[in-house]
């Protein structure tokens, strides 16, 4: 059953890691165990298909997977990040309508996008074209198995979304050894076996959830929230579309040799991105929860998740660099050296990052799309010039130390963009409780 969040109560003060609850760290641990899970299954995939399909087709295979996690960045930015920002704590009825016409929309909306890959995908043909047909033919499923993750965390229900990703695996990984032993070589397979796992656990999280996607509602779901999906759609678009310009920009002006390192660097740090995304797809929910019972309450849990993470990343950065030569060596081969030269400008870079993170999610929780938006498209050119920049004057470790630089003045920003949030929406609290009526 879903379940909203429990009734609202007050918030001592105290240092920001004083009186934890416990079920918001339950629920985090959830979420990075989920996307670990995750996260490893998608490497596994990659692992296979790269040691059974020729090394064009397997570029062809990861083309469909940037496709696919373009496409689950925009929907969870909407249709989804309204239900949980507005709907984390609504009653139960009210939450699964809201839930059948998000998932609704998530489904419309792969079905739409899976006819046009189709389509592209019939022009095109060979190797591009083969894995476009059969990411156009399991996009709506694949959407809305990564929808249900969302009900699911806005519900308070980790477990479930990660019962529903091992429900993938269990599909999928039998499907690709079926046909591997076949000894059929086209890349469809790989992609409909994937896609395929995905589409049972979406109809699987039907029966988890008791929810029915509703499709027909997603029109009514657009003009209810118009004053913050629009923006949330061009917040994503604009993020996703600035982080690809970097690479083609940093090529551009210093080679792919420069991108290759850049790249490798970031490989050196993805244990924390997998950290990092475990935690941020329970963020928002928590955020949400923290509000319901005050603003100070949320003050700490965006102060909570900075620290936090930023402590995670020093962390992994001294042990990185620590690393001997000869070891790593052996992990990244010829790419260890420039890689390991970038690990501190990335680093710190990934820092920033980090403590842009509890504000973003403060910004989320107050349904700030607005502010949200402009910040966010302020710190994506800021990233993107700086890189660029970088790149001109430094190739790969100019680049990576104007990213550095970029994401501390972007986390600034975030910064006094949540603080002026919280100061209007503490505000209109106090002049609403002002302007009530005191019971005699």
């Amino acid at each position: 059953m879903l379940a909203a969040a429990g009734p609202p109560g007050g918030s001592a003060p105290g240092s920001p890691f004083s009186r934890l609850p416990v079920g918001a760290l339950r629920r985090a641990g959830w979420g990075l165990a989920d996307q670990s899970f995750s996260s490893l299954t998608n490497f596994a995939l990659s692992f296979l298909v790269v040691r059974t399909v020729t090394l064009a087709d397997f570029g062809a295979f990861s083309l469909a997977l940037a496709a696919y996690y373009f496409a689950v960045s925009v929907s969870r930015a909407y249709p989804m990040d309204p239900l949980v920002i507005r709907y984390g704590r609504a009653p139960e009825a009210a939450f699964r309508q809201a839930a059948a016409a998000a998932t609704g929309t998530a489904l419309g909306a792969g079905v739409v996008a899976g006819i046009l890959l189709l389509g592209c995908g019939l022009l095109i043909g060979d190797g591009v074209g083969v894995v476009f047909v059969g990411l156009g033919i399991t996009l709506p499923g694949l959407l809305l198995q990564d929808a249900w993750r969302s009900v699911f965390f806005a519900a308070g229900r980790g477990r479930s979304a990660f019962t529903n990703d091992a429900v993938w695996a269990l599909v999928e990984f039998p499907a690709l050894a079926i046909v591997i032993a076949s000894g059929d070589r086209s890349i469809v397979w790989p992609v409909l076996a994937w896609g395929g796992g995905a589409t049972v656990a979406a109809v699987v999280g039907v029966w988890q959830s008791g929810v029915v996607p509703r499709p027909d509602r997603a029109r009514i779901w657009w003009r209810e929230q118009i004053d913050i999906g629009p923006r949330f759609l061009a917040e994503a678009a604009g993020r996703l579309t600035a982080s690809q310009l970097v690479v083609y920009g940093v090529g551009a002006v210093s080679g792919l040799t420069a991108v290759g390192a850049l790249r490798a660097g970031q490989l050196l740090l993805a244990p924390v991105q997998v950290f990092f995304m475990g935690i941020n797809i329970v963020s928002v929910p928590e955020g949400v929860r923290a509000l319901g019972h005050s603003v100070h309450r949320l003050d700490r849990a965006a102060a909570i998740m900075s620290i936090g993470l930023s402590a995670v990343i020093v962390a992994w950065a001294v042990f990185v660099l620590a690393i001997p030569d000869s070891v790593g060596a052996v992990l990244l081969k010829a790419s260890w050296l420039p890689a390991h030269v970038l690990v501190l400008p990335l680093a710190i870079a990934s820092l920033g990052s980090m403590l842009t993170a509890g504000p973003s999610m403060g910004l989320r929780a107050l349904a700030a799309a607005r502010r949200s938006l402009r910040v966010t498209l302020f710190a994506s050119i800021v990233s993107l010039g700086d890189a660029v920049v970088g790149a001109l004057v430094g190739g790969a470790s100019g680049a990576a130390w104007g990213l550095a630089a970029a994401s501390f003045i972007g986390a600034a920003a975030f910064l006094r963009a949540y603080q002026v949030e919280a100061h209007l929406y503490r505000t209109r609290a106090d002049a609403s409780a002002s302007s009530s009526p005191t019971p005699r």
